[in-house]
């Protein structure tokens, strides 16, 4: 009779064996876990390097802006998407996270070139850079992070056309 039992449990014993396993298995990853950090997923590395790369950039608009006045109503809309897409990055970017190198700091700092169009080069030419890299990043990404990045990347590559005196 009991072998009959046991080959026809109960709903009862089935959730109750079903939960003894699951918290015998998280308990063996809670000390595993408590032991050492967790190593970072690939989004944070490929966070941070946009988070580095969108400062650089304004550091450079920056610079330009401040060599060159008669610039500012054609670069300062392009410099105002990059320190948004820079405050969206931080909100994703956790502090404390550990990923081999340091958070990327607030305060790049770059030279503007001399001549309005070497800047405007120099700056095509990072924005193009810049696209390039976010695409690269979009095929290392998560989807949720991809996404944004794809949306910066896209409106890098409309800086660096525009920036060639296209759209």
């Amino acid at each position: 009779m009991d072998a009959l039992r046991f080959s026809n449990p109960t709903r009862r014993a089935v959730m109750l064996g079903g939960s003894a396993a699951t918290l015998t298995a998280l308990a063996g990853c809670t000390s595993v876990g408590q032991a050492e950090a967790p190593v970072p997923g690939p989004d944070v590395s490929v966070l941070t390097a946009a988070i580095a790369s969108e400062t650089a950039l304004i550091a450079l608009y920056e610079a330009v802006l401040g060599a060159h006045q008669t610039l500012a109503d054609r670069l300062k809309p392009l410099h105002d998407h990059h320190t948004q897409h820079l405050a969206v990055l931080r909100r994703h970017y956790v502090p404390g996270t550990k990923t081999g190198t340091a958070p990327p700091s607030p305060g790049a700092t770059a030279t503007a070139p001399d001549g309005e169009s070497r800047a405007l080069a120099a700056l095509r030419s990072a924005e193009h850079k810049a696209a390039t890299a976010r695409a690269d990043d979009v095929r290392r990404a998560g989807p949720g992070l991809a996404q944004l990045l794809a949306s910066i990347g896209a409106c890098e590559a409309g800086h660096a056309q525009a920036l060639a005196g296209g759209v």
